[in-house]
């Protein structure tokens, strides 16, 4: 913006750590500066971390038409978690806020990162961006500014990355979009926004992408690079200015920005966690594909202590999202730890996770991020627990034969009917079933499936079915393959 959550047995390991787990080399992170905005439902911002810009200020030097305010009817949390930002319409006059932390804090060089979900409509400027601390003395642009996050309604696929500076600022700054695939918009749920920021260059990403990077060496030719002092943070909606327009007959009101987190890192030479070669894997197949609600599980060095403790919060009915300093960001979404180890974790595929678009994973232990893995998600992923090689398969009777009713146990099935929730077992009395059916075949002989859902009290999934009739077996040993939602997977059932 111009100036402007029943635990799972572990299998063995011992075949994924015989793999090397050098990590890639990459910046650590150590957390400096960070709001969760977890205060209560209408609490306002802490005044610790944050003050207001107030006003029209004459358009904020873009003809905007917001009048920014410090009530609580625009600068509020809901309750769970997030910022609202609340854009209002009166008789044709505007009232939004402006957030920032001049005067409180500031930072130099690091990873400076939020998880929001925008506004959307002709008209609507949402932006997460910084400013020089020294504006007061220096002035706009010479002070520099930095657009992590910058939108306009009527792009609800496009994020501006820009840079302003003395011969780049206004309508001519180092800048850079990122659209979002499949048409998808910003406005249809959370993303985050970053930059990692040197005294070499600027890099810009969107969910963990970098789009853009500005190297001091490529800023326009006898103009000066001014990101080498203390930058505030500002978050804000305006409406209507040059950029944007002003709103139209199309456009909606109230408008509300959601932030879920702003976090600041700087790079740090402490002990990170590293994450192997394997990436991050199925926990049930320690196969590649992921889906929200999946267990998943990550190997590598130093990501937990040796004795964690118990993930298990019983007073709380779920598990943690912390342990012992350990936890894992999936797109820096917090996610349910179910072991925590040196060389393992497990942990849940948070369920609002997006699926579609490369995401990073990332280890944090002691205030310390790690490298990076990076995992795509499907809408189902679906796959089996299994030992010594087959699927743990319980058949009324004992041993399965045709007709006997049996259970086999998954994950990475995709969302339920009622939806589940992170890290939480499901309930022993109401029934979850996927909302995708699941299709089974048993030696090419597809089985009546009689549910297929959230496994009761747990926090995988069952699949119940009837064992079919004219199934062959080669040694006792039959394939199988479980499909949901286009995705198949194979497996194999031992019949001994």
């Amino acid at each position: 913006m111009i100036f402007m959550r029943c635990r799972i047995p572990i299998a063995s390991v011992a075949a994924l750590l015989a793999v090397a787990l050098a990590a890639r080399a990459q910046t650590s992170w150590k957390l400096l500066w960070s709001d969760e905005f977890n205060g209560p439902i209408n609490s306002t911002p802490d005044l610790s971390k944050w003050t207001y810009d107030l006003g029209n200020n004459n358009g904020w030097g873009n003809r905007e038409l917001e009048n920014y305010t410090s009530l609580p009817e625009n600068a509020h949390m809901d309750g769970n978690g997030h910022l609202v930002i609340h854009v209002a319409s009166t008789s044709g006059a505007y009232t939004s806020a402006r957030l920032k932390t001049q005067g409180l804090f500031t930072v130099q060089y690091g990873r400076i990162e939020a998880r929001i979900k925008l506004p959307s409509g002709q008209g609507i400027w949402p932006a997460f961006w910084m400013l020089g601390g020294d504006i007061a003395i220096a002035g706009w642009p010479q002070c520099g500014e930095i657009d992590i996050m910058e939108n306009i309604g009527k792009e609800p696929a496009t994020n501006h990355g820009s840079l302003h500076g003395p011969g780049y600022s206004g309508g001519n700054p180092r800048t850079a979009t990122y659209v979002l695939p499949g048409g998808a918009k910003f406005s249809d749920d959370f993303h985050t926004f970053a930059i990692q920021w040197s005294q070499q260059a600027i890099s810009f990403f969107v969910d963990g992408n970098s789009y853009e990077t500005v190297a001091r060496s490529a800023i326009p030719a006898g103009t000066q690079w001014v990101f080498d002092h203390p930058f505030f943070l500002l978050l804000n909606v305006a409406v209507g200015g040059t950029f944007p327009g002003p709103p139209d007959s199309t456009t909606q009101f109230p408008q509300d920005m959601l932030v879920d987190y702003v976090r600041v890192y700087q790079a740090t030479s402490d002990p990170a966690p590293a994450i192997g070669l394997g990436g991050v894997v199925d926990a049930a197949s320690y196969g590649s594909m992921l889906a929200p609600g999946s267990l998943a599980s990550i190997f590598g060095t130093n990501l937990g202590p040796a004795a964690a403790g118990d993930p298990f919060d019983a007073a709380a009915g779920s598990f943690k999202q912390e342990l012992s300093g350990t936890a894992v960001f999936v797109n820096g979404i917090s996610a349910a730890l179910t072991y925590v180890s040196a060389n393992q974790i497990n942990f849940q595929v948070p369920w609002e996770t997006l699926a579609g678009t490369l995401l990073n994973v990332e280890v944090w232990r002691d205030g310390v991020l790690g490298n990076p893995a990076p995992v795509t998600l499907s809408p189902a992923a679906p796959s089996v627990f299994a030992a010594g090689g087959a699927a743990l398969l319980t058949c009324a009777g004992g041993a399965p034969s045709p007709g006997s009713e049996c259970s086999l146990w998954g994950n990475g099935l995709g969302a339920t009917n009622p939806p589940q929730q992170n890290g939480v077992p499901s309930s022993t009395t109401a029934l979850a079933a996927t909302a995708s059916p699941c299709r089974l075949l048993l030696g090419g002989v597809e089985a009546a499936v009689k549910y297929c859902g959230a496994a009761p009290a747990l926090i995988i999934y069952q699949i119940s079915f009837v064992f079919p009739f004219g199934v062959t077996s080669n040694n006792g040993r039959l394939q199988a393959a479980i499909t949901v939602n286009g995705s198949t997977t194979a497996f194999v059932i031992s019949l001994n």
